[in-house]
C-alpha cells in the first residue's frame, strides 16, 4: 500500500510539473508559474486529500457512515428508506420530552408550542422519503400522518389564543382577567412570577391543559409503539 501510493503520488507531481510542456507558448495570460499551480491545486492537493482520506479507512483510524446526500433537491439515499426515517425521527424525538409529558409548573407553554410546531414541520419533510408501495414504509407514513393530524390540531385550537395572550401580558407586564364580565387588573407582576404560576391565569388554562394531555397520552400510546423512545427517563423529572 506504502509502494502504491508513492508511486501513484510520483505520477502525479510529473504529471503536475508537465502541464506547460503541452500548453502553447502563446497561450495570452497564462505563465509557467500559473499552470503549476492551477495543476497543483486541481491535480495534486485533491489527491493527497483523497489519499490521506483512504488510508485513514484501511488503518481504521477514520469512520465515515454516509446515510443520504442531498445534491440539486434530488435526495440520495444509501441505505434503506424505513431505517433511514426510523434513526432520524428516534433521535429527534429523545429531546422532544413535552410531546409525551408536559409539566404544568416548570414548562413554558409558549416553548411548548414551539416545539410541537418544530415536531409537525420536522415531521412532513421526513416521511417524504418513505415508499408507499412498501408495507413497512406505508404503516410508517400513515403514523406520520396522524402525528401531523394530531399536532396540527393542537395548534390550530390553542395556539394563537395562548400566544396572543402571553405576548400581551409580558409585554404589557399585567395580568387581566375576567369576573364577571368585566375586566379586571390583578395586582400582580407577570416578571416576578415563576412560569408556572402566571400560565394558571390564562383564561383557557384548564382547556389547554387537556389538549397537552391528549397530545402526550397519544405519542405515549400510539407513537411510542412503534417509534421506541426511552420515556423512562422523564418519569422522575
Amino acid at each position: 500500500m506504502k509502494n502504491l501510493f508513492i508511486t501513484v503520488f510520483l505520477v502525479m507531481v510529473v504529471l503536475t510539473f508537465s502541464v506547460p510542456i503541452f500548453i502553447p507558448q502563446e497561450v495570452p495570460y497564462l505563465t509557467k508559474l500559473q499552470l503549476i499551480i492551477t495543476a497543483l491545486i486541481t491535480l495534486l492537493i485533491p489527491f493527497l486529500l483523497l489519499s490521506l482520506i483512504i488510508s485513514a479507512l484501511i488503518t481504521r483510524h477514520l469512520h465515515i457512515q454516509l446515510e443520504r446526500m442531498n445534491i440539486g433537491g434530488i435526495n440520495l439515499l444509501f441505505k434503506q428508506p424505513d431505517r433511514i426515517f426510523l434513526n432520524s425521527v428516534q433521535t429527534f424525538l429523545e429531546t422532544k420530552r413535552t410531546l409525551y409529558k408536559v409539566d404544568k409548573e416548570l414548562d413554558n407553554f409558549n416553548e411548548t408550542l414551539d416545539s410541537y410546531f418544530e415536531t409537525y414541520q420536522f415531521f412532513k419533510k421526513e416521511m417524504m422519503i418513505l415508499d408507499l408501495k412498501k408495507d413497512e414504509q406505508k404503516k410508517l407514513y400513515d403514523l406520520s400522518s396522524k402525528i401531523i393530524a394530531k399536532l396540527n390540531l393542537f395548534l390550530t385550537t390553542y395556539q394563537n389564543n395562548y400566544r396572543r395572550w402571553y405576548k400581551n401580558t409580558i409585554d404589557e407586564n399585567k395580568i387581566t382577567i375576567f369576573e364577571g364580565g368585566n375586566e379586571k387588573e390583578l395586582n400582580k407582576n407577570p416578571h416576578m412570577m415563576r412560569i408556572g404560576e402566571l400560565q394558571t391565569y390564562y383564561y383557557d388554562y384548564d382547556e389547554i391543559l387537556k389538549g397537552f394531555e391528549s397530545v402526550n397520552t397519544f405519542f405515549r400510546k400510539e407513537v411510542n409503539s412503534t417509534l421506541k423512545v426511552d420515556i423512562n427517563k422523564w418519569e422522575d423529572e
